[in-house]
């Protein structure tokens, strides 16, 4: 009983966050087929931006920072790691488009007698 209720939360949580979290629909419309073309420069940016940033955070806590600013550096080194994984695949699945992309002309040239 305490399992099945402690799942449900976790799906709930994860739905919530999945809808409403700004970087994950960011990463959403980056992964649709209209942002794909930009996906690659914007997500290596971001997670640039990300690692930087928590490394800022890290040296202002450093210095004797405040202790609550440890969550946020969490939340900049996962980001980091969020938008590296989704420069990589976009580049992935950029490379195998344009790989596959010109057997699929020749293809139909065959076909359409061009």
């Amino acid at each position: 009983m305490i399992l099945m209720l402690s799942v449900r939360l976790a799906a709930t949580g994860h739905a919530y966050l999945d809808a409403y979290a700004p970087t994950n629909i960011l990463i959403r419309s980056l992964r649709a087929p209209d942002g794909q073309r930009m996906a690659v420069p914007v997500s290596a940016m971001l997670a640039v931006a990300y690692g930087m940033a928590g490394a800022g955070l890290t040296s202002l806590i450093e210095y004797g920072g405040s202790g609550w600013l440890n969550p946020l550096v969490i939340l900049c080194a996962w980001n980091t790691i969020k938008f590296g994984w989704v420069s990589v695949a976009s580049a992935a699945c950029s490379a195998r488009r344009i790989v596959a992309h010109p057997l699929r002309s020749r293809r139909r040239a065959k076909v359409h007698g061009a």
